[in-house]
């Protein structure tokens, strides 16, 4: 439980991690979210194909591999622009909110594809956790007059939904590998379905901020500059994808991501830090009630 329970907060905190290197490379970089998701993924496969094939060595694959990564692969390809139309459609932080449900549905689906069933403490630690993390996030102002709330909720949850069904599969994948490789593939299958969305969508894999075409080095951030980024963004989000497999397989798929999800609380700090962002305190409720959740998790 111990280990386990290191390697999830690590994933947390590198999780947290990825969102600040995302949103600086989104805010310093002319090109689109899918564009730079896209690059992103393809950097992440690239260091961890080249960390499994020089470093730890090419695993033997099991049988049950290359179907659990198609199946992660694909399924995460799609809810990337579900989420981005969830976003575009409704509230940020409403949907935002929906989308933290993933690990009360991996309470279902970590049952149905892994077989695992959470002791009644670990049920409540996986519930106090959602909960608290909906309480951070939630804006208490409330939500401005958005025509298509509602459905930007919905496709929040559906996001979350399709997300509790990829993390079983990333654990089966990594089961039958390793933590370096399986991530490795998954992300080439994402990265291979981001490319065929920019090319089917907007004929460009290169796709500038509020419009189609090629992005051409013509402002204030230069391509290079902008390319850097990525690239950076990309190593963070595979070594993210370490840790976030060895968690996997070292506990149960519904406890690793409540922690995981945890990585909010460090994000709001991060926010703090390096962002200016206000109304720390008002989160400290949803903080105390997701440590409580945590500490229902490492009793259960």
């Amino acid at each position: 439980m111990t280990l386990w329970f290191i390697l999830a907060l690590a994933s947390a905190l590198a999780n947290s991690g990825v969102q600040v290197v995302s949103k600086i490379t989104t805010l310093t970089n002319r090109y689109s979210k899918i564009t730079i998701t896209f690059f992103a993924s393809l950097t992440a496969s690239a260091v961890l194909s080249a960390i499994s094939y020089f470093v730890v060595g090419l695993p033997v694959l099991g049988e049950r591999f290359w179907l659990a990564v198609i199946i992660t692969g694909v399924l995460n390809a799609i809810a990337f622009p579900i989420m981005l139309k969830a976003y575009e459609l409704g509230e940020f932080s409403s949907v935002y909110s929906m989308i933290l449900a993933t690990p009360a549905f991996l309470l279902i689906t970590g049952f149905i594809f892994l077989g695992e069933i959470p002791s009644l403490f670990g049920i409540l630690g996986v519930l106090l956790i959602t909960i608290g993390l909906w309480i951070v996030s939630k804006n208490k102002h409330g939500h401005i007059a958005v025509p298509n709330f509602r459905k930007g909720n919905l496709l929040g949850l559906l996001v979350a939904f399709i997300w509790s069904v990829t993390v079983n599969f990333d654990k089966i994948a990594a089961l039958n590998a390793d933590v370096f490789f399986a991530p490795a593939m998954s992300w080439l299958v994402m990265s291979l379905g981001y490319a065929i969305y920019l090319l089917l969508i907007h004929r460009s894999l290169l796709v500038k901020n509020g419009g189609n075409g090629i992005a051409t080095d013509s402002g204030r951030h230069p391509i290079f500059a902008g390319i850097l980024m990525i690239i950076a963004l990309g190593v963070v989000m595979g070594l993210s994808n370490i840790l976030h497999n060895s968690a996997l397989i070292h506990g149960f798929a519904s406890y690793t991501i409540a922690i995981k999800r945890t990585g909010v609380l460090f994000g709001v700090l991060w926010g703090w830090l390096f962002f200016q962002e206000k109304n720390i305190m008002k989160k400290l409720l949803g903080t105390a009630v997701s440590l409580a959740g945590i500490m229902a998790i490492l009793n259960a």
